[in-house]
């Protein structure tokens, strides 16, 4: 992750933090709302086993629950479609993630995160637990809202049907990614969606964090809910999968740049726009 990146992540939880306080102090941090903090500082926890598993296992746990809490507790048909949405969205991740991680073309790339995890302090994971535990309690604040509203508005629905068109195109990419690498995990892929799109898979995760900001957008009002539900985690996951799509073209260059069919590759596909 680049140096921007991280700033920007550690302001978005210092500012979440500051909208826990006033939210604290006003008398309008709900049960619910502790119930969502904790649920997200218990799977942050796994910080300290592989600093890694906090971007993927747990930020994927805290979508499940923290969903499936939205849905059960809201009682609404908002609820209900949207936490349930958020729910299955961090249960295919959880599931992803868990087969990638342990398959053979991740071991190698394991076993380095394994390495700098073994080399970073305490104290630095401890900052990360904190942070995570912050963004990730907020990351569901839009669909929290709308659930206790219980109105379904166009907006909620557009947003849903958002959510549900993301999750669906990065469970596709990710199958076709997984399957490929299975077979050939030293080449790049270039089947299924790769055929002509070389990221599909973060473009999928864009057009969740799009559905979030669009229902979010549609339920709060003034500039510290703005801030809670829109301007913060889900902005700051849609910029990361930008430079995670970025990142991952040098890589691909600096691997296979100099095999023809690649290059063949990169004039013929498109990054976050397929070619057509």
């Amino acid at each position: 992750m680049s140096k921007h990146l991280r700033t920007f992540f550690s302001v978005c939880a210092l500012i979440l933090l500051a909208v826990f306080v006033m939210r604290l102090r006003a008398d309008m941090w709900t049960t619910v709302n502790w119930l969502m903090l904790g649920m997200s500082a218990v799977v942050c926890l796994l910080v300290f086993r592989c600093f890694v598993f906090v971007f993927n296992y747990s930020y994927s746990l805290a979508c499940l629950l923290n969903g499936s809490l939205i849905a059960l507790t809201g009682e609404t048909l908002a609820g209900y479609l949207l936490g349930g949405l958020m729910a299955a969205y961090g249960l295919r991740l959880f599931a992803f993630s868990w087969v990638r991680t342990r398959g053979h073309s991740y071991a190698s790339r394991m076993a380095r995160i394994r390495a700098d995890h073994a080399n970073t302090p305490v104290a630095v994971q401890a900052i990360l637990w904190l942070q995570c535990t912050v963004v990730y309690t907020f990351h569901l604040f839009g669909i929290y809202i709308a659930a206790q509203q219980g109105a379904l508005t166009s907006a909620v629905l557009v947003g849903a049907l958002i959510i549900l068109a993301g999750l669906v195109l990065e469970a596709v990419a990710d199958m076709h990614k997984q399957s490929a690498k299975n077979a050939q995990p030293d080449a790049f892929v270039r089947s299924g969606l790769y055929k002509h799109w070389r990221h599909p898979n973060f473009v999928g995760e864009i057009v969740v964090q799009l559905g979030i900001i669009v229902v979010g957008a549609s339920v709060v009002s003034g500039a510290w809910g703005n801030v809670a539900a829109v301007l913060t985690t889900p902005v700051y996951i849609v910029i990361l999968m930008l430079y995670q799509s970025w990142q991952a073209d040098l890589n691909m260059q600096q691997k296979y740049g100099d095999q023809p069919e690649f290059q063949a590759y990169i004039k013929n596909s498109g990054g976050i726009v397929p070619h057509i």
